[in-house]
């Protein structure tokens, strides 16, 4: 098992509180962007974003690709709880990330 993941975050992630009530520190990332996903205004909760596959080239969501721990995935798994689903996906600079999409259709 690989002891150092990427995972790519759109939503609430990237902000610094959430960073550090999840992970107990602020995570440093790079700009990348997801191909073939789009980003909806509507939002889980009112609160947290909705991307969905599209298969389409031309839709692409934008974000911030971390460098993280087998233990931080499984922290950041129980913030996202049953609401999102963690998905493998490769980004336009070409890593293979994580990903969490809502986990309802």
């Amino acid at each position: 098992m690989r002891t150092t993941q990427f995972l790519f975050s759109y939503g609430s992630l990237q902000e610094e509180k959430v960073q550090l009530s999840v992970l107990e520190r602020k995570l440093k990332g790079k700009f990348d962007t997801l191909i073939g996903y789009k980003k909806f205004e509507k939002k889980l909760m009112n609160k947290y974003p909705i991307i969905e596959k599209t298969n389409n080239s031309k839709d692409k969501v934008k974000g911030i690709l971390y460098q993280v721990s087998n233990l931080d995935i499984y922290k950041i798994d129980l913030y996202e709880s049953l609401a999102y689903s963690r998905t493998s996906v490769t980004l336009k600079s070409g890593t293979k990330a994580w990903v969490y999409i809502p986990s309802f259709n």
